[in-house]
């Protein structure tokens, strides 16, 4: 009986969809949505003024004006795809897992947090909603000197759009 057990365990475990925890401090997952392009999505109730994402020197790197120099133009091309400039335009944050494919609403459920390093949940979060964040509250690389050529050489699609 204990075998029989044991079996019918490793066969329904196997079926269960284990959400991630990465620097995201919420349970999510990040999932392929119906028009196209990718989603996070919350995989519980986030209450308002949760903390909901947080740079981390493991997934996350800091670019700045004086880093920047010093990296491989190919290593810079995918990086700027993946994050986000700050308001203050001094540093552009890299994101590595799964927060870069946070989208854009107007009327968002995430909000910057203590500083431009934190997320947090602008409102009651429902299980199974989409996680988004209003990118005007980030900085525009074309406002940016010293991203704004960066992006005129590896990306320039992405000026045209701002």
């Amino acid at each position: 009986m204990k075998l029989a057990l044991n079996k019918t365990l490793l066969r329904s475990s196997s079926l269960l969809k284990i959400p991630n925890r990465t620097k995201f401090l919420i349970f999510q997952e990040t999932c392929e949505k119906e028009l196209g392009g990718k989603g996070v999505f919350a995989c519980q109730n986030i209450p308002k003024g949760a903390v909901v994402w947080a740079f981390d020197n493991v997934n996350c790197e800091r670019l700045t004006e004086l880093s920047v120099a010093v990296e491989d133009e190919e290593k810079l091309s995918t990086q700027l795809q993946k994050g986000f400039l700050n308001k203050r335009l001094d540093k552009f944050i890299v994101l590595n897992d799964g927060a870069q494919y946070t989208n854009h609403a107007k009327e968002a459920n995430l909000r910057w947090g203590s500083d431009d390093e934190t997320w947090v949940a602008a409102r009651n979060i429902k299980d199974g909603e989409e996680i988004t964040f209003d990118r005007s509250q980030f900085g525009l690389n074309s406002d940016c000197g010293w991203l704004k050529s960066l992006f005129a050489k590896l990306h320039p699609s992405v000026l045209e759009v701002e």
